[in-house]
């Protein structure tokens, strides 16, 4: 009996998730698009510094956010390692943009 009902309880979870997956993929809102600014490319070197500059400042944003929830000791490092991080992406994209230049 045990055999019969493992083989029956698997098979409705995977009706049920691909049934899922199927309302949430008919659910999805198509009205609010990209901008299309955001599928122009980065044509200078100048340009393509300064969106990497963005990225990188925003991820060292949400970095720094998420070490405020941690506290003490822990949470020193989470932002020392985020500033380190930081400071090793812009170098990062000086080098790729402008050979270090700026």
């Amino acid at each position: 009996m045990n055999i019969l009902i493992r083989p029956l309880s698997l098979a409705f979870f995977v009706v049920a998730s691909v049934f899922a997956l199927h309302v949430n993929a008919a659910e999805e809102n198509v009205q609010f698009r990209d901008p299309a600014r955001w599928s122009v490319p980065d044509r200078t070197p100048q340009a393509r510094f300064a969106t990497m500059k963005k990225e990188n400042t925003n991820a060292y944003a949400q970095a720094m956010n998420d070490c405020r929830a941690m506290r003490g000791r822990e949470a020193n490092d989470c932002k020392r390692e985020a500033r380190v991080n930081f400071d090793r992406d812009m170098q990062r994209a000086r080098e790729m943009t402008m050979g270090g230049r700026h």
